[in-house]
């Protein structure tokens, strides 16, 4: 089988800690990589090859002047900042899901980064009052844990023993798996489908927080990319 990742410069990811987001309402985990991606130079280091991502390919989204495609799933870092994230965009088969949750968790052992940190986002109908918290959090270890962040709040099981998040996707599960034995954080917000940019900024601004990155806080700086959130302008043919 084809290594799961495929690395372009010989790169050491000890000590890092690691975002991934996944697939979730309004795409906020992954418009939230990719704010952190370009406002903190954050460089291609591999790409990533599995069985259950869904192929796709498409032009440099962070440069409109580079040659480079992107794929479905790759993985850039910050060498400086010991961070590292994995952009996923697209969507996994579901029958092959639990082997990439799997693979996912042998691949970071072996890499032996510090913390992984899983992005996502929940409908905002299940808050049932608009005075709670807007963030959510689970926490395999308790250490630095986001509980004193204001506006967030740790996720509570239900009267089944199942954590329930609606439209977060595969979060839960990735999580359950990763956290058998590695540092492991899920953040989220409880969002509305629409502009989903702002929610993305909010929740990159309590990702720093977790990272303790406050002292390099920068400008937020959008990729290229995003001048087509909603659809590229209407073809001249059809006037």
């Amino acid at each position: 089988m084809a290594p799961m990742f495929r690395f372009s410069k010989s790169s050491d990811l000890s000590g890092y800690a690691l975002i991934i987001p996944c697939v979730s309402v309004g795409n906020v985990p992954q418009l939230t990589v990719d704010l952190l991606v370009k406002t903190y130079n954050l460089q291609k280091i591999a790409s990533v090859w599995h069985p259950a991502i869904v192929s796709t390919v498409g032009s440099d989204p962070y440069d409109v002047n580079s040659s480079e495609i992107c794929t479905a799933c790759e993985l850039y870092a910050n060498d400086e900042l010991k961070i590292a994230c994995i952009q996923l965009r697209s969507t996994l088969d579901c029958n092959l899901a639990k082997k990439f949750f799997e693979d996912i968790y042998s691949n970071m052992k072996e890499l032996n980064v510090k913390k992984i940190i899983i992005l996502s986002s929940a409908f905002d109908y299940d808050l049932h009052n608009i005075n709670n918290e807007r963030f959510y959090f689970l926490d395999s270890t308790q250490v630095n844990s986001p509980a004193s962040i204001p506006n967030v709040k740790e996720l509570q099981m239900n009267e089944n023993g199942k954590y329930l998040i609606n439209g977060a996707g595969f979060s839960i599960n990735l999580y359950s798996v990763i956290s058998r034995s590695l540092k492991c954080l899920l953040l989220g917000k409880f969002i509305s489908e629409g502009d989903n940019r702002p929610d993305a900024e909010a929740l990159l601004e309590k990702l720093l927080r977790v990272l303790d990155l406050q002292e390099y806080s920068r400008k937020i700086v959008c990729p290229s990319s995003w001048a087509y959130v909603f659809g590229g302008p209407p073809p001249n043919g059809i006037y």
